[in-house]
């Protein structure tokens, strides 16, 4: 067999592996391709508000809901989902999946580890480990409303709304670009 026999296969696994890669990173989410794949797109950096059973040990109540900011990453075939709240803590996907119905309702699944900034694991919360159910609301997708429960016997409710495309890698970085973005780009007084 010489190079020429194979010249044909080489450059058609060529062709199909790059026209895959394109429609797995970005064409499945793209009008008209979108209508024949049924993953909903997540990708975004989206606010989010949870309000946690966790019981302040000092005062002895629930502590009140909080904003965080949950960023989304995705692809056809992969996910990644981090969320962060104030303080420097962190929590990261470690497995999901979408159960998409019959009747087209589509629920996000997930297991996660929550690490808190070094300073404050044993002051305020330790590395632990956790599940989510989210249900993706409206097509395109405006919310994900669901529950968490961790290791540590808490739990809660979540909600993710205000969906914007850039991405931050930080609560800080990603509360600054609201700022900016609610007064036109003018930072706030």
């Amino acid at each position: 067999m010489s190079w020429d026999h194979a010249k044909p296969y080489s450059f058609t696994l060529a062709v199909l592996t790059g026209g895959w890669t394109l429609f797995n990173r970005k064409l499945w989410r793209v009008w008209p391709l979108c209508h024949f794949v049924k993953t909903p797109d997540l990708n975004g950096m989206w606010k989010a508000e949870l309000r946690s059973t966790f019981i302040d040990p000092d005062s002895g109540t629930v502590k009140e809901p909080f904003t965080a900011y949950v960023a989304i990453r995705q692809t056809l075939t992969t996910l990644s989902v981090r969320l962060y709240t104030a303080g420097d803590h962190e929590s990261s996907l470690v497995a999901s999946s979408f159960d998409i119905e019959a009747d087209g309702t589509t629920y996000l699944y997930g297991v996660y580890q929550g690490e808190p900034s070094i300073t404050d694991r044993k002051s305020v919360s330790a590395i632990h480990y956790g599940s989510f159910k989210y249900k993706v609301i409206g097509k395109p997708v405006t919310e994900l409303r669901g529950h968490y429960w961790t290791d540590r016997e808490t739990g809660g409710s979540i909600v993710l709304r205000e969906r914007l495309p850039e991405m931050f890698d930080s609560f800080d970085a990603a509360a600054g670009a609201r700022s900016l973005d609610q007064n036109q780009g003018r930072p706030l007084p």
